[in-house]
C-alpha cells in the first residue's frame, strides 16, 4: 500500500483527479468514518460555486444505505482515507 501525507487541499485534489466510480473510499472526518464504494462523484456548480459531492454505498449495509459527502463543506475536517482502485495500488493518505 502507497502512504502518502497531503495538506489538505492536495488531499481534495488527490480525490478530484484520482477517485472513480467504483472504487472503494474509506474516509475519516469530524469524527465520521464511512467506507463504502463510490457510486457518483459530482461536480456540479451549486448557487454559483463549484461543487463536489461524492456518492457512497456503505459496506455491509443490509437496508443497502448511501451516503453523500460534500468534500468542499468538510475539507477542513478531513483526517484521513484510504483510496482503492478497482484496478490498481491502494493509497493511504493522512492528512497534515
Amino acid at each position: 500500500m502507497k502512504e502518502l501525507e497531503l495538506t489538505t487541499q492536495e488531499a481534495v485534489n488527490y480525490l478530484k483527479e484520482n477517485l472513480k466510480i467504483h472504487d472503494v473510499l474509506e474516509i475519516s472526518y469530524n469524527r465520521i468514518f464511512a467506507e463504502g464504494e463510490v457510486l457518483n462523484v459530482d461536480f456540479s456548480k451549486y448557487f454559483g460555486k463549484p461543487g463536489f459531492k461524492l456518492l457512497i454505498s456503505l459496506d455491509e449495509s443490509e437496508l443497502g444505505a448511501t451516503v453523500e459527502i460534500d468534500v468542499y463543506e468538510v475539507e477542513e475536517d478531513i483526517i484521513e482515507f484510504v483510496h482503492k482502485p478497482k484496478d490498481g495500488e491502494a493509497v493511504d493518505v493522512t492528512v497534515i
